[in-house]
């Protein structure tokens, strides 16, 4: 029961950490980080009540999804290559690595083609980060724009990453930033605020960071599977 020990202590943290920054409690989707973790050990998550899974890699949730229930909620969460789209269906509830311009024009074809909307969130290099994929701040505003266009995406949200060797400063200012980024792309009525709705930021290091600065999707993994995992 180790990793429903694990699910439980996550949650009260992002419970107490909204309660420091004035939000509601249960108001932060969890979603478990899957990269590496044997089948047995996300049933044994399942079993305890928690069904959110997040896959880096289409080939891996490919292989887990047939394995577990269907009732399992998965999230594409690692860069997805243009060539692996085919292999997607309904069973995807969110892509959280939206980047770039071919990926988007490629995801509404192929929706077009099987009548499938896929659900997203655009990522930003708010870090500004070389490691990290994921479009500059100043490039959101035009790309929302251009999604607007293409009818099967639909943009729920922003996604990023915090930067290698930050420190927890910097991680704040990083998550902080992307807060402001949405706030202001609403107040200019770029988009409206149920467009806008989700803030995917936060890792195991820095989850409670993230969700005092208006985190909504936590993606957490080694804290709740062990040190094996590694998002």
């Amino acid at each position: 029961m180790e990793v429903i020990e694990n699910i439980t202590d996550v949650k009260q943290n992002i419970n107490a950490a909204l309660e420091r920054s004035g939000r509601k409690k249960d108001t932060v989707k969890i979603v478990a980080v899957t990269k590496t973790v044997p089948e047995e050990r996300i049933l044994e998550s399942y079993k305890g009540g928690h069904k959110i899974f997040g896959e880096n890699k289409v080939q891996e949730w490919q292989k887990k999804s047939i394995l577990l229930p269907k009732d399992c909620e998965w999230h594409l969460i690692g860069r997805l290559q243009t060539n692996k789209i085919k292999y997607l269906d309904e069973r995807i509830a969110l892509i959280h690595s939206l980047d770039r311009y071919s990926l988007l024009e490629k995801l509404n074809a192929e929706g077009e083609k099987r009548q499938i909307s896929w659900k997203t969130l655009i990522q930003v290099n708010v870090a500004r980060d070389e490691s990290k994929t994921g479009l500059e701040l100043e490039e959101v505003k035009d790309f929302i724009e251009n999604v607007k266009d293409h009818s099967f995406v639909q943009v729920i949200g922003l996604m990023t990453i915090g930067a290698l060797d930050a420190t927890l400063d910097e991680t704040r200012g990083y998550f902080r930033k992307l807060r402001e980024t949405r706030d202001e792309l609403i107040h200019k009525a770029v988009c409206t605020r149920e467009e806008l709705l989700h803030l995917s930021m936060g890792m195991s290091q820095d989850y409670e960071l993230a969700v005092e600065e208006g985190a909504t999707i936590v993606r957490v993994g080694s804290s709740i599977f062990g040190q094996r995992n590694n998002p």
